[in-house]
Order: structure tokens, then C-alpha cells, then sequence
């Protein structure tokens, strides 16, 4: 297995974990990360072995953190300025919270609490460990809400939505709608997926339109032609 510490610190305060395609530039989202306003010593891990599945790799990376709080990201995101300092302060005013997520805008939009997006997350590394980590089976599909679903009913602490933890995602998702765990996801957490996959009609009609393939190709139209938002589903 390979753990590279892109950024390396001693007794690093957070770390970061980036989950990497193998021959995948991952660069540009380091140099973002070094980029930080973030003042206090974090590290910052990249997990880039063939044989691990997203989940494995992300839990891997959170086996190998020397930090309690760990932040996830993926290795294709332009972590804004402020993205640790955010994370750093709001674990530092409670003690109690044990994973945290926000916004996530550009190819990849969310701004809705409770869709714990894998790209802009942040725990208490024991506390993840401790529920199981990220399981394999959904990856790669869903892992990151399953994860963060289980978090809140297992942890023993509270899970939030930060607005201002905010992230880029300049790229359109990787992954493709996956009908099979979209359904053991529903089937595992029915009260969870009707009170929120299931919350308007805009988001049913948008998982349908994503299970049909067709928003990818929009959203990489609307990236061709510049186009940026900073929320959305």
C-alpha cells in the first residue's frame, strides 16, 4: 500500500487525506492544500495504491493520520484558502462534533446538510474508526453518504453542516449512478433516504435524470463554456 505525505509536519494538528486514482494528477489539489491560510502544522496524506477501492483508501489514509481530525478530500479539488482553518476552528468550539461537512460547488454541486459529499469532509479520526470506517461495498457509489449516515447514528458525538466549509470540485464527478447501491443504500436507511434523498421533488427528479446519464454531459457543457456556481444539488 502507498502513503505518500505530500506535506509533512510534526505533531500535526490536522491531518488531510486525499484518496488518488493511481496515475491520476493529484498536484494541483496539493498545491492547493499548501496554499492555506492555516497557520498550525497539518500534514497531508495521498493514498495512491491500484489494489484499494476508494473506501479502502480513504480508511487507509485514516489508519496512517497522525492528527485526532482528519479532513477528507478527493484528487481532483481546489480546496478554497480557508478550507482547513475553517475545519480547524470548528472542532476547536466543540468538543462534541465528530464529523462535519459543507458546501460543494463547480462541476460538483451540493448545499444541502446530510449528503456528506466525500470531497469536503472532516472527522474525528478515532470516532470514524471506531464506527467501521468507509465500507467497500459502496464503493464507488454512495460510501461517502453511507459513512456519513452511520456516523450520525452510531458516534458518539453530533454531525454538521458548516456553510463556510466550503469546496471546489472543478470537475465533473467520476462516478456513475449506480442503480444496485443506490437501492441497499435506500434498504439500509429508509426513515434517512425518505427524509432526505427523497425531501422535494427537484431532488428525485434529479436522481432520475442522474441514474439516465444525462447530467454529466451538461455539467461538462456548462464547465466548457466557464460556468460556475457556487451551490446547487
Amino acid at each position: 500500500m502507498t502513503v505518500e505525505h505530500a506535506v509533512v509536519a510534526p505533531n500535526p494538528v490536522l491531518s488531510v487525506v486525499i484518496p488518488s486514482v493511481p496515475a491520476h494528477d493529484h498536484s494541483r489539489t496539493v498545491e492547493h492544500l499548501r496554499s492555506q491560510t492555516f497557520t498550525d502544522p497539518y500534514e497531508v496524506l495521498v493514498v495512491d495504491d491500484a489494489s484499494l477501492d476508494r473506501s479502502a483508501a480513504r480508511n487507509r489514509g485514516l489508519e496512517s493520520a497522525a492528527a485526532d481530525v482528519v479532513a477528507l478530500t478527493d484528487d481532483d479539488t481546489a480546496p478554497p484558502p480557508e478550507w482547513l482553518a475553517t475545519i480547524h476552528r470548528a472542532f476547536a468550539n466543540d468538543p462534541d462534533l465528530v464529523c462535519l461537512e459543507g458546501p460543494v460547488y463547480g462541476g460538483c454541486r451540493s448545499d444541502v446538510p446530510r449528503h456528506y459529499v466525500g470531497c469536503n469532509l472532516a472527522v474525528r479520526r478515532a470516532d470514524a474508526l471506531a464506527v467501521g470506517g468507509f465500507k467497500s461495498e459502496f464503493s464507488e457509489w454512495r460510501e461517502d453518504v453511507e459513512f456519513g449516515w452511520r456516523m450520525e447514528r452510531d458516534a458518539d458525538g453530533t454531525c454538521r453542516f458548516d456553510p463556510a466549509m466550503r469546496m471546489c470540485h472543478p470537475s465533473v464527478p467520476r462516478t456513475a449512478f449506480d442503480a444496485t447501491l443506490e437501492h441497499e443504500l435506500k434498504t439500509s436507511y429508509p426513515h434517512r433516504y425518505a427524509t432526505i434523498m427523497n425531501a422535494s421533488v427537484r431532488k428525485r427528479l434529479y436522481r432520475r435524470c442522474r441514474s439516465a446519464g444525462l447530467t454529466q454531459p451538461i455539467h461538462r457543457l456548462l464547465n466548457a463554456l466557464g460556468y460556475r456556481r457556487s451551490v446547487g444539488d
